[in-house]
């Protein structure tokens, strides 16, 4: 299913997708502490979706479900996570319903009526140990003694309630395996998502079929594209000099990654069986140079004048370094000389390219062009020196194999039938998750880690305005892809929620840990405190990588 959506429909369909795939990781996430808190008999005051103010709420038994208008995370208020147990002290004046012998309201609101009202003497609401709960109140005429139920409510202004909070369902009085239970329960939960979901697309799509040599797919504005066609049988692949006979799929990939490829080829002969008659077919290679961001495959309006020598860019996604000057490389764009580490090269082909980013730059370069920009309006092209050319960044080997990116890409565009085997799809279905399990971690590397070279920072992470813009984009590519996303973003959320920082789940296990390894309870004032300090932490990054995206949206 491809939803040809734009303009506003788009940015419609977006916004539902963006809350649908955000509510679902959320509720996926907090259904998981919920679930375990419950089990474990802990007090949930409420169960919430988004942030910020509450646009709907509803009772079910002892907790509160509210929906929040900011779609960027949620919670479950457990009994005993705050500082203090109750609302009350001695000499408070306050009111008391009951329920037979026993309170059942504890009245706050001054305006209200109550069958029994004076000033709080003496309290115990917490009941460690299976005490009594009680209330002793100063009616005016004598100090009076009240049994308090383990379930009574505070009632405020407004008919707001909030049921007390014995001991006995506290989370600090539950077992360290319950407790870690709760806490680890939420970012499991975003693993089991992503895995479900992976299972989903697996089982949909099917897997490749590696021993056919039968095309399955054409991509859409790939070189292979009007060109080859579904079920063309390839027959042998040539580079001009040497030719592979191709039996499977396998066959066909070793032939190009691991012989052709190595010699920088850029054209390729494909023979193919269509309808049982042998064709051959001459293709351009599309080659990415993905540590600058440039791409050999252009518009086939658009030619190399004569009288120049150079490479045409095709798609291009340049990442500047410094755009102090006026030059900007785009499509349509010739390449004359390439200057990098010092040095320079003349540039006739990709080949060119290819070899310098193969054999000489390793590292983060400062690199510019000679290059002739395209005027699309006047159909000619200026000449622009580097001098006038914004310095691009070269992405390092480091940061490309940390993300298992390649840094040569070459395709033409065709993919091998799929077929579907049970056992094969749960096996894709886990392999795509470990890697994006792992993905996480290869980028904290990259953020974290000593460097030398430091190209991924705080500024290239994204806030929800970023994921928005990513749901946007998977929106064109189906439903397929946006679980995908969703997978993605799910295993995400988990990781971050497992790592050590305190106001994540990690930290308040490591706070578990403590007590676990000492046989003593962290003092529940120093751990508020913490969690507070890296919360309002938390909060500064948040601001400023939603900065950060806000710009960029601004920029694109």
């Amino acid at each position: 299913m491809i939803l040809a959506l734009t303009g506003a429909p788009l940015i419609i369909v977006s916004i539902i997708a963006f809350i649908l795939i955000i509510g679902i990781i959320i509720v996926v996430h907090e259904g998981g502490h919920f679930f375990f808190a419950r089990r474990a008999g802990v007090l949930c005051h409420e169960f919430s979706i988004g942030m910020g103010p509450v646009i709907f709420k509803k009772q079910f038994g002892e907790t509160t479900f509210c929906l929040r208008a900011i779609p960027i995370g949620g919670f479950v208020s457990m009994a005993g996570e705050e500082l203090s147990t109750d609302l009350l002290k001695v000499g408070d004046n306050i009111g008391l319903n009951f329920e037979g012998d026993l309170v059942s309201e504890i009245i706050l609101d001054k305006n209200r009526e109550a069958l029994v009202s004076g000033e709080v003497v003496e309290y115990d609401l917490y009941g460690i140990d299976g005490k009594e709960l009680f209330i002793t109140l100063n009616t005016g005429i004598n100090n009076q003694y009240f049994k308090v139920k383990k379930d009574a409510f505070y009632v405020f202004e407004k008919d707001k309630k909030l049921q007390i909070t014995p001991y006995d369902r506290c989370f600090e009085s539950k077992s360290i395996w319950n407790r870690f239970l709760a806490l680890f329960a939420g970012p499991f939960m975003n693993m089991v998502l992503a895995i479900v979901l992976y299972l989903i697309i697996s089982f949909a799509t099917g897997v490749p079929n590696y021993k056919s040599n039968v095309i399955g797919e054409i991509s859409s504005g790939y070189p292979a594209d009007s060109v080859l066609m579904a079920n063309d049988q390839i027959i042998s692949v040539s580079d001009g000099k040497s030719t592979y006979s191709v039996n499977s799929w396998n066959e066909f990939s070793d032939a190009l990654d691991n012989k052709i490829y190595t010699t920088s080829a850029t054209k390729l002969t494909i023979k193919v069986l269509r309808n049982n008659e042998p064709m051959e077919f001459e293709i351009d290679t599309l080659i990415n140079i993905v540590p600058i961001g440039i791409s050999n495959f252009s518009t086939p309006e658009i030619k190399i004048p004569d009288g120049i020598n150079g490479v045409m860019l095709g798609k291009v996604a340049i990442r500047y370094k410094d755009s102090k000057n006026e030059g900007n490389i785009k499509s349509g764009d010739i390449l004359t000389k390439m200057y990098y580490n010092g040095t320079s090269k003349d540039l006739s082909s990709w080949n060119d390219i290819i070899d310098v980013f193969k054999n000489e730059i390793h590292t983060a370069t400062d690199i510019t062009f000679d290059y002739y920009s395209y005027n699309e309006e006047a159909k000619e092209y200026t000449f622009v020196s580097k001098d006038d050319c914004a310095v691009i960044e070269n992405y390092t080997d480091e940061v490309l194999e940390n993300q298992r990116i390649e840094k040569i890409q070459r395709k033409i565009g065709v993919s091998p039938t799929t077929h579907f085997s049970f056992f094969e799809c749960i096996g894709a279905a886990f392999k795509n998750f470990w890697n994006d399990f792992t993905l996480i971690f290869r980028t904290l590397k990259l953020l974290i880690a000593p460097s030398d070279v430091r190209q991924i920072g705080v500024s290239d992470l994204s806030s929800f305005v970023g994921i928005f813009g990513m749901v946007k984009t998977y929106i064109g590519a189906g439903l397929l892809a946006i679980l995908s996303f969703t997978a993605l973003l799910s295993v995400n959320i988990g990781v971050m929620n497992l790592l050590p920082i305190p106001a994540l789940d990690g930290g308040r296990l490591v706070f578990l840990l403590y007590e676990l390894v000492t046989r003593k309870k962290p003092s529940r004032k120093v751990e508020n405190i913490i969690n507070n300090i890296f919360f309002i932490l938390l909060i500064i990054l948040f601001i400023f990588v939603t900065y950060n995206d806000i710009i960029r949206l601004f920029k694109n």
